[in-house]
């Protein structure tokens, strides 16, 4: 099984994916909860939730490219669903290691640590699996993974921020303007008052036509940093154009499409 490090938590995949503008909200169409895991080699692993939001066996790896255009992070699945097996599982698991014995989990909480920690190559067909929960290694390796899909680990949601704002970038540069807004937002969720994402966001907005929506995050951009002169210049550009005082450009290489904006390490 991936390292817990390796752990990005779960997301939706849907082909008609939907953020509501002015909600720290998204939603799925006819979609799927997939539990996710980055490999080294640039691709992911996903495995669907079952009805008990547990990971299932099935393993399918999928590209990069596929990746980014058809899922979507769900930051708060497992806080919003406040599954009671797992909040007794993180429970246990804070009463330290001393305390901690697979064998005192219930069958929903072996199952759940079966499904993230189960290593193909260690584990035996018979289901011998108590020697590998006795590992301190293997104890350490549950509590991250269970701070991360709480969202109790600050430094994982700093990480994933830094991750969906170069997602969103790599996307815009690829003209996917949609899929490029959807990572936007999710990093927006974790740090609304981001002046740097704001931006980028615009610029997303911009690349789609909706003027609307990208002079609102310009503005929001600039009430966090009023200086910004990025955004400064973005507003005026977007005013000489709506105003019809600008020369014929193309809207994807105009000069209002300058660098995007990373965020500060």
């Amino acid at each position: 099984m991936n390292d817990s490090d390796k752990v990005l938590g779960v997301y939706s995949h849907s082909t008609k994916y939907e953020y509501r503008t002015g909600e720290n909200e998204s939603q799925y169409r006819n979609g799927t909860f997939w539990f996710v895991c980055e490999q080294d080699d640039d691709t992911f692993e996903v495995r669907p939730l079952d009805g008990r939001h547990i990971p299932g066996r099935v393993r399918k790896t999928i590209s990069r490219a596929e990746f980014l255009k058809d899922y979507t992070p769900e930051l708060q699945y497992y806080q919003d669903k406040q599954l009671p097996f797992l909040e007794s599982l993180q429970e246990k698991v804070r009463m330290g290691r001393r305390f901690f014995s697979f064998e005192h989990l219930d069958s929903q909480e072996q199952a759940f640590c079966e499904a993230v920690l189960e290593s193909p190559e260690k584990v035996d067909e018979d289901g011998g699996l108590k020697q590998v929960y006795a590992d301190q290694q293997r104890y350490t390796q549950l509590r991250m993974i269970l701070d991360k899909l709480l969202n109790v680990d600050a430094d994982f949601r700093e990480e994933q921020r830094h991750k969906f704002n170069e997602f969103g970038i790599n996307l815009r540069k690829g003209e996917q303007f949609n899929d490029a807004i959807r990572y936007y937002s999710k990093a927006l969720e974790v740090n609304e008052d981001d002046e740097n994402l704001h931006f980028n966001i615009a610029r997303a907005y911009y690349g789609v036509g909706k003027n609307e929506q990208c002079r609102k995050h310009l503005n929001r951009a600039l009430q966090l940093h009023p200086e910004m002169r990025e955004a400064k210049g973005f507003l005026r550009a977007l005013d000489r154009e709506e105003s019809g005082d600008s020369r014929p450009h193309n809207r994807r290489r105009s000069s209002l499409d300058s660098k995007p904006i990373k965020l500060d390490v």
